[in-house]
């Protein structure tokens, strides 16, 4: 269930960058050092912690990786924007599983965003019949020397960069 809950996790990132909506439908995030704080209340992991070095490519990039990664695999997400609060609503098929999520992101200027997402699991995936996840997501300023465009550090020190992970060039 752990692998699980970090792949949710990663795939949400995404999702909360954009993922399987278009670009225009989320606002801009300013460029730099992202800290990305997630929790699963009553979930089987600890609450997580990652920075995330962005720029206007690498956003574009992950709206594009949301997009890839659901094909074939979700139906077309109900995306709907008012204002600095963007709702998505998608079904996904994971095996024999149909997810069904519901993520709410309500975001404060460029600088920072929260995401709550609702995850229904039908049948049950792993003894889960829901799972939920909050994120807390604050620009802390510039990237630093030792990260480019596209590098994330986990809470662990472990260190990998999406553009990489998507297929592209760092």
């Amino acid at each position: 269930m752990r692998r699980i809950a970090i792949s949710l996790g990663i795939l949400l990132l995404a999702a909360s960058a954009g993922g399987t909506a278009q670009a225009q439908d989320f606002p801009p995030r300013k460029a730099g050092l992202w800290q990305i704080d997630m929790s699963m209340p009553g979930g089987p992991m600890p609450a997580q912690q990652m920075k995330m070095c962005i720029d206007a490519a690498t956003d574009a990039e992950m709206y594009k990786m949301g997009m890839n990664a659901s094909q074939g695999m979700c139906d077309k997400p109900d995306i709907n924007r008012s204002g600095n609060t963007v709702t998505v609503n998608s079904s996904c098929k994971m095996g024999e599983t149909k997810a069904t999520t519901r993520a709410v992101t309500k975001f404060t200027g460029d600088t920072a965003y929260h995401t709550d997402v609702t995850t229904k699991f039908d049948p049950p995936m792993q003894g889960h019949a829901e799972q939920a996840m909050a994120q807390d997501a604050k620009w802390t300023g510039p990237c630093p020397a030792d990260m480019t465009a596209g590098d994330v550090v986990m809470g662990n020190g472990m260190k990998m960069n999406m553009k990489q992970m998507m297929g592209g060039k760092q």
